[in-house]
């Protein structure tokens, strides 16, 4: 009976990745750690106060219907300005529940407007005064922020 060598010496692994590839991934290391320093100390690549650059703001008031509808009022008349059906409205559903999540952890109301305003570049954001926490809803694409957009024209809302 014959046995194969525990140890082949034809089949060799080279546990050392060759050092132009050691070098490649440490300077990209470097460049990327490098780049965000520098976005950092100009301050470009995210805007710092974008409340001075908005142009139109609403107060609004979310509240969940008895029938897991969600209802959008006007703060001071109590005006229904928008009513989206049980399992409608899920990016708005997601929106609205982080936000209120941080109501509830700090001890605050459903009652108080949420604040949504669009930027002078046509951005979206929905702000909640009370725990200064706000969404950019833009991030979460096109479609998604037109539900929002509807409810800053009161024509539009209302359908």
């Amino acid at each position: 009976m014959t046995h194969a060598p525990l140890h082949n010496p034809a089949h060799n692994h080279d546990l050392h990745p060759p050092r132009g590839l050691l070098m490649a991934i440490g300077a990209l290391i470097l460049f990327t750690v490098i780049g965000v320093g520098f976005t950092q100390f100009l301050g470009t690549g995210y805007v710092t106060n974008w409340r001075a650059l908005s142009v139109e703001s609403r107060p609004l008031v979310f509240e969940d219907g008895a029938d897991g509808s969600i209802v959008v009022r006007e703060p001071g008349s109590g005006n229904v300005l928008r009513t989206w059906a049980p399992e409608t409205g899920g990016f708005v559903r997601t929106a609205m529940r982080s936000l209120a999540l941080q109501r509830r952890q700090m001890g605050i109301g459903s009652g108080p407007a949420f604040m949504l305003h669009r930027t002078e570049n046509g951005k979206l954001i929905i702000e909640d005064p009370q725990t200064l926490e706000w969404v950019s809803l833009d991030a979460f694409g096109g479609d998604n922020a037109a539900e929002f957009r509807k409810l800053l024209s009161p024509v539009e809302a209302a359908q």
